[in-house]
């Protein structure tokens, strides 16, 4: 055998042997329960370097647990502490500060958006046709994802460079260095048809920056993270602790270990790139399960709560609120969000009738798609 293959050879057992030992030995509880046993073997299947969950039971956080690394380069466990890139969760808590601006009469969810911008956004299909904040939050818009443009901007270990004021009209107008008609809108008319969008949520966070003339993450930061007490929290990686961030991690099959692929800054951020805490999605979340209130401070009314969780468009979608959807955990109806992206899987649902939710945090995309699912079932059964 040729010295260089050897060589390679050499390189890629060493690799599979430190991917294993590191899924083997992964960091965890010290008196291990049948649950934190569960979830140290599937994380080992599954290939998931680490981990973060809680449930809440009766408005209050009931089980926390924290496993595997967060960094294994530089040996740091998941600790109550550790921020996760939660990828689409963030979603809802752009809606929610949207939500906000609405309550306070800033903003009105069925008014034509051109109303706010200083450029005008029109499907050039269907110029007469106005597109409103309701529709952006709902994916019924017709704006659309061209991911060969989103990926192409995707940045790494570094927040996108431009600002919205700069990236969407870009995307959004004909002329613009991103625009195509067919790729940046769909061929329907606005509100006539459901089409998950990540361009029209940071469009809506635009939106409320230009009405309100503040930035988009002083304005989540202000009016949520603050008085959530989720202080460290943020939307970019310029306003969160760097060495508190749980690394993204691919696995490589073929050479059997980890690829740290660095942290992601794109130019629909406020679709996608929250960096926050498993404790401090709880807090967020116990809030929406709390009619807008969280102990004696009140973010949102109630009745803007109640029409969030409605089904904003039942002939086009049954399961869409505003921000938030509905899925089956089981024979459980929860109403939360999940997310995705290069190395990070995230998951964040409750009952609100019940006071119950679960929060699933990685820093890797499970190669067995039965354990998320499972491991949401099992949280969900500790408040049925």
């Amino acid at each position: 055998m040729p010295i260089l293959v050897r060589f390679i050879l050499a390189i890629q057992f060493s690799l599979s042997l430190a991917a294993a030992d590191i899924l083997e030995n992964l960091p965890g509880p010290k008196n291990l329960t049948a649950l934190d046993k569960f979830i140290l073997e599937g994380m080992k299947e599954a290939k998931v370097p680490g981990l973060a969950a809680l449930t809440i039971k009766e408005g209050k956080i009931f089980w926390t647990g924290y496993y595997g690394w967060a960094n294994i380069e530089e040996k740091r466990p998941v600790t109550q502490d550790t921020l996760f890139q939660v990828a689409s969760i963030s979603k809802t808590v752009t809606a929610c500060m949207v939500m906000q601006q609405v309550e306070k009469g800033e903003l009105d969810l069925d008014a034509d958006i051109n109303t706010y911008l200083p450029f005008k956004v029109r499907n050039p299909k269907y110029e007469d046709q106005p597109i409103t904040l309701r529709q952006l939050l709902c994916h019924t818009s017709g704006i659309r994802d061209n991911w060969a443009v989103l990926e192409d901007q995707w940045v790494k270990n570094g927040d996108y460079k431009e600002s919205l004021a700069k990236s969407l009209p870009a995307y959004l107008i004909a002329g613009g260095k991103f625009f195509s008609t067919k790729k940046s809108f769909y061929n329907w008319t606005p509100g006539t048809n459901n089409q998950y969008c990540n361009v029209a949520v940071a469009l809506a966070a635009h939106v409320a920056e230009v009405k309100l003339k503040t930035q988009f993450e002083i304005l989540c930061t202000e009016g949520l993270f603050k008085p959530l007490n989720m202080k460290g929290a943020g939307f970019l990686m310029s306003s969160v602790d760097l060495k508190k961030v749980a690394m993204p991690y691919g696995y490589r099959k073929k050479s059997g270990g980890f690829k740290a692929l660095g942290h992601h800054g794109y130019i629909d951020y406020p679709a996608g790139t929250l960096r926050a805490s498993a404790p401090h999605l709880a807090r967020f979340l116990m809030m929406f399960m709390g009619g807008g209130k969280l102990d004696d401070v009140r973010i949102l009314k109630k009745e803007t709560v109640e029409a969030m969780r409605k089904i904003q468009y039942p002939k086009l979608d049954k399961k869409q609120g505003i921000g938030w959807y509905y899925t089956r955990i089981g024979a459980s109806r929860m109403i939360g969000h999940d997310g995705g992206d290069p190395g990070v899987a995230t998951q964040m649902f409750c009952q609100p009738e019940k006071a119950g939710g679960i929060i699933i945090l990685m820093n890797g995309e499970p190669q067995k798609g039965s354990f998320a699912k499972a491991l949401a079932e099992r949280l969900v059964d500790q408040f049925k």
